[in-house]
């Protein structure tokens, strides 16, 4: 496991993301910061209403290293609200090959994730998967939330 760990974390310095490993959790964790519109997000945006910042984990495994991030507490859709966003999650998952939505149960989040097997892990491919979760943010936040008035 410590040779995987080394591993990601050499492609974590590729990527040049700042990271910090959580011992007690066996994951590491990279916050960053986006935008709730179709914008970039900046560093002097701090105190922008639409600027907000999560925390992506990179868990490895033994078989699997698992890229995830709360996107949306179930909570905060109103009930009236739920099936159609349900579905637009749904729709995004078949649109777009690299979104994955998911549904953290115990915490009652909605998130988005992906997952790379072990065996065989490039820089390439970690790469590609790891910055699929912060692309599925953006499509949250710019097209599902926009489209159902969700803050």
């Amino acid at each position: 496991m410590v040779e995987l760990r080394d591993q990601l974390e050499d492609y974590l310095n590729l990527l040049d993301l700042k990271h910090y490993w959580n011992e007690k959790e066996s994951l590491f964790e990279l916050v960053f910061s986006e935008r709730k519109d179709e914008k970039p997000a900046s560093e002097s945006a701090e105190d922008d209403e639409l600027a907000f910042k999560y925390t992506i984990f990179v868990k490895p495994g033994t078989k699997w290293v698992q890229v995830y991030t709360d996107v949306y507490p179930l909570s905060k859709i109103p009930e009236e609200k739920k099936p159609a966003v349900f579905l637009d999650l749904l729709r995004s998952n078949r649109k777009y090959a690299e979104v994955c939505f998911d549904f953290d149960e115990a915490r009652r989040f909605i998130g988005t994730s992906q997952e790379m097997m072990v065996q065989g892990l490039t820089f390439d491919g970690f790469r590609e998967e790891f910055l699929a979760v912060p692309w599925a943010v953006k499509k949250f936040w710019t097209e599902i939330a926009k489209n159902h008035g969700l803050e």
